[in-house]
């Protein structure tokens, strides 16, 4: 029996490779850099595979612009992966190519290479300047403005690095800067706002506290305000027991005036179909999805020019999903940002479709598909595409879009140099006078 076709998706998310990091020895970024390309026999089994499994499964050519041609990416990509000598420069010709699809579930990894955090820092294009939002730097602080990085202004410098890292949009593309360090040189320096320059060598292991915008909690955590709000901050959903501490927190506090989930920085897992019963109270459609349908002689009669289209796709859902004797009914808020992606996204588009929620924070990544993954474990490398479009039941487009708040809560660097929490702060003010 299928339940809600926008939740039965296991999906691994940007947030998800960190424990894949952790778990394996890491070569220090200026020893990664002279590693050898693979072989050209493993060039040339890595490119077929690439190309067949993105003909055949990817599912968001309509995304792309008019004039895209996939063939035209792959001859530039094959030009530069075939005369790479090593290793770093074949893993960037690949990830040029898949940032030429541009889309958030279809991406390149290399466990080699990327297995430990990648910068000791995090930084967000905001108010017109690019503003350290998180450090484990000491000569970093939350509220810095980066001007320029090892002498070329770092909005240039960004701009010519997001064909690399290219999501769902173009918030995506930027989150995602900072989560493949393949991208970065091992050692830079970096001028800020204030005239101060800061050398960051990657080779060097970061132990740092660290400050501004929190990070999510190793566990799913609840805290009771003074006035009886209850926040449920879950870090993702890539654990069962981070889901069913999240239940059981729901079940524990029925009487509760208001339920947060607060969402921030969830980089997804499994959907939490649970978690939406506990506090789902009316009937809501599922979502639409697609996906390629491959028939020979459709596509034959779209190369005669019949008129088909090019990449048939097969389209279902929008079915009526009825509650399942949830336990709280109560007031319900989210609270989103723009890292919470994929099955997060299943949890708020859900809460937003059926109106059972109120959404604060910033619009959500925009990025779900279940991915059709391989795998070249010799090499440790593995790659993913996107089998699924998903769309909202009234037709209009998730993918690139994402859930938008009931309640803009931006993010400012007056909020990081406070060095308060005033997100949550705002957020836990809103809901206060909304129950008046």
């Amino acid at each position: 029996m299928r339940v809600f076709l926008f939740l039965i998706g296991t999906l691994v998310t940007v947030s998800t490779f960190s424990s894949i990091r952790a778990a394996t020895p890491c070569l220090a970024p200026s020893a990664a850099a002279l590693l050898p390309a693979p072989s050209l026999d493993q060039k040339i089994w890595i490119a077929t595979r690439i190309y067949d499994t993105v003909k055949h499964y990817f599912a968001h050519w309509e995304a792309l612009p008019s004039d895209y041609e996939f063939d035209t990416q792959y001859r530039a990509f094959i030009d530069q992966a075939i005369t790479a000598k090593t290793r770093i420069i074949f893993d960037l010709s690949v990830m040029k190519l898949f940032g030429s699809l541009a889309n958030g579930h279809t991406n390149f990894f290399d466990k080699e290479l990327v297995c430990r955090d990648t910068l000791p820092f995090r930084a967000q294009n905001m108010q017109g300047g690019w503003v350290i939002t998180r450090s484990h730097h000491p000569n970093l602080i939350p509220g810095d403005i980066i001007t320029a990085i090892d002498g070329e202004p770092f909005s240039k410098w960004v701009e010519q690095r997001l064909p690399y890292v290219r999501g769902s949009n173009l918030v995506a593309s930027e989150n995602h800067l900072f989560t493949f360090g393949l991208v970065w040189p091992a050692r830079f320096t970096l001028l800020l706002g204030n005239g101060k320059q800061v050398i960051i060598d990657r080779d060097a292991l970061n132990t740092g506290s660290s400050s501004g915008l929190p990070m999510p909690p190793s566990n799913t955590q609840t805290n009771v305000s003074k006035d009886g709000i209850v926040r449920i901050a879950i870090p993702s959903f890539g654990k069962p027991e981070y889901e069913n501490a999240a239940v059981d927190a729901v079940k524990a506090h029925t009487d509760a005036p208001a339920l947060l989930f607060d969402l921030r920085g969830n980089g997804g897992g499994s959907t939490p179909i649970n978690l939406i019963y506990t506090v789902l109270e009316k009937p809501m459609h599922d979502m639409l999805s697609a996906t390629p349908l491959h028939i020979g002689t459709v596509e034959a009669w779209s190369q005669s020019g019949d008129g088909m289209l090019p990449n048939a796709m097969v389209r279902d859902g929008g079915e009526l999903i009825q509650p399942n004797h949830p336990v709280f009914h109560g007031r319900v808020f989210v609270l989103t940002d723009r890292h919470c992606v994929s099955a997060c996204e299943d949890f708020v588009a859900a809460m937003r479709i059926s109106h059972r929620a109120t959404i604060l924070g910033e619009t959500t990544e925009g990025s779900t598909g279940q991915p059709y993954s391989v795998g070249f474990p010799e090499l440790k490398m593995t790659f993913r595409v996107s089998t699924r479009r998903e769309y909202y039941p009234d037709g209009s487009p998730f993918e690139g879009i994402g859930v938008r708040p009931d309640v803009d809560i931006p993010l400012t660097r007056e909020m990081l140099v406070d060095k308060e929490d005033a997100v949550l702060e705002r957020a836990l003010t809103i809901i206060r006078r909304s129950n008046h």
